[in-house]
């Protein structure tokens, strides 16, 4: 351990006091993220050791620690989506791809569990709503999350957007895979971008990635899997 970092004394302690529950947190971000918990282990661990602002003896570290390896769980997952694609991962075309909920018990409570750090309680509800019913219009989603007419479009419309950043999709991509879930034309959609029609398929099919990386329960997105 480098004991010129800044952290170095807090991490000391975190590493060796079993009540901190270090190694079990790791653990824990890492089943939920679908992350390889070495990986995330090791990030972690790299992020305490440049810590200024939080001594040993603070009294709060095991709320701190758990708060911190959670923020660099979900910078893993943002920087695993920037990644860029290599033309043999896109599919031949772009599709609109929902995960059935029929097909896997306990989807919805992984979904859940997997957002409810990046949305607020009323954008996850929002979320989870659309989730069931991707189809759902703005005025039933005003009727079930007790909103205005414009409070749903808001509500949908920030959720959406925070949920883009997690997943990695550019803004490109985000405009491209909206107009695809709209049935938008390829030729309509460049001339809105104002880019290529090859470029707006290019974007859809990359989005399309990124969005079943996300959403699948066994991608993890890294070299190996964590170990037992």
């Amino acid at each position: 351990m480098r004991t010129d970092q800044p952290g170095h004394k807090v991490l000391l302690r975190v590493i060796t006091e079993p009540d901190l529950r270090f190694r079990a947190t790791v653990d824990g971000y890492a089943r939920r993220y679908t992350l390889d918990r070495d990986d995330l282990y090791q990030a972690a661990s790299e992020r305490l050791l440049r810590q200024r602002g939080v001594v040993p003896e603070h009294e709060g570290l095991r709320g701190w620690l758990d708060r911190c390896v959670n923020f660099v769980a979900l910078d893993m997952i943002k920087d695993r989506a920037r990644q860029p694609l290599a033309m043999s991962e896109l599919p031949e075309s772009p599709d609109i791809w929902v995960h059935p909920l029929t097909d896997a018990v306990g989807w919805e409570q992984w979904l859940a569990e997997r957002l409810d750090r990046a949305l607020t309680a009323e954008q996850l509800h929002a979320i989870l709503t659309l989730a069931r019913d991707p189809d759902l219009g703005l005025r039933e989603l005003a009727r079930l999350t007790n909103k205005s007419y414009a409070g749903a479009r808001q509500l949908k419309s920030r959720a959406l957007a925070r949920i883009g950043r997690l997943i990695g999709l550019t803004a490109a991509e985000r405009a491209a895979y909206r107009g695809l879930r709209k049935g938008e034309g390829v030729a309509e959609a460049a001339r809105r971008l104002g880019i290529d029609a090859t470029q707006v398929d290019r974007l859809r099919r990359a989005a399309s990635v990124k969005i079943r990386r996300f959403l699948s329960f066994d991608a993890s997105g890294s070299r190996k899997q964590g170990r037992a």
